[in-house]
């Protein structure tokens, strides 16, 4: 079960450092945002899901210029990092998009590297697809099973990342899916103690409770060991899922 208020804590403590430690996050977002462009219509109402201090959400303004933005998050701290967005666009909500109401007839819901922290993304799938318009599009950039292996392989904690197979299964049948794909993210460091670092820059170790001393020492050795890139450091993998899919009428469709 997700430790919402952990996560809240962790994403909150790395807003600082968050923008100029998540490289590849943000090149998560720029990859989805040019999938989502060539099928997404513009203006209307978007909802976007985790917004955090904002990469995707300016992407959206650029790319989909849309009439009005929702951006939920579950941290009131990202208020000020969303400040140099327009106000009467871009609307900011310090809760959680797994059980906020979505406004309906929306254009697009969007959400990048923040569906892997709910609970049931399911229910949240299902939920966006009854909140799309006709031709409205639902575009999600999340993680599969690969992702951050090498932490998961030695400390035994990591999320439960789907299979591309059981997110296919998950996107409702009102959706017709119009991408998806799947990428591995290899980013170099010069040691594990710069893994975890990163890790803390990003928020991304709101999975558990801090390790004891002795527990993070082995864990560095060990990583530091088995994760050798052969030029004297160590890698972090990332495994982004890319799914774009459109809003369409089931009863139009089979009568075509």
């Amino acid at each position: 079960m997700m430790d919402k208020e952990l996560i809240r804590e962790r994403f909150a403590g790395a807003i600082s450092t968050y923008d100029r430690a998540a490289v590849a996050q943000r090149n998560i977002a720029e990859r989805l945002a040019e999938a989502m462009e060539a099928y997404a219509p513009k203006g209307g109402t978007v909802f976007e899901a985790g917004c955090g201090t904002g990469i995707m959400s300016r992407l959206i303004m650029e790319r989909l210029h849309p009439e009005r933005l929702y951006m939920v998050d579950l941290s009131e701290s990202y208020r000020d990092s969303l400040s140099d967005l327009d106000p009467k666009r871009a609307v900011f909500c310090a809760c959680d998009a797994e059980e906020t109401a979505l406004p309906q007839g929306l254009s697009a819901v969007v959400s990048s590297s923040a569906m892997q922290w709910f609970e049931r993304p399911d229910r949240f799938l299902a939920r966006s697809a009854d909140a799309l318009a006709e031709g409205g599009v639902l575009a999600i950039a999340t993680y599969g099973v690969e992702n951050m292996r090498e932490i998961g392989s030695l400390s035994g904690v990591r999320l439960n990342y789907p299979t591309c197979e059981s997110l296919r299964r998950m996107i409702p049948p009102s959706l017709r899916v119009e991408h998806f794909s799947e990428q591995l993210i290899t980013l170099a460091f010069g040691s594990a103690r710069e893994v975890l670092r990163h890790l803390r820059q990003t928020g991304v170790s709101g999975i558990e409770r801090p390790m004891g001393v002795t527990a993070t020492r082995r864990l560095i050795a060990d990583y530091d060991a088995r994760y050798s890139d052969g030029k004297g450091g160590v890698t972090l993998t990332y495994h982004p899922i890319y799914i774009v899919a459109r809003k369409h009428s089931i009863i139009s469709d089979s009568v075509g």
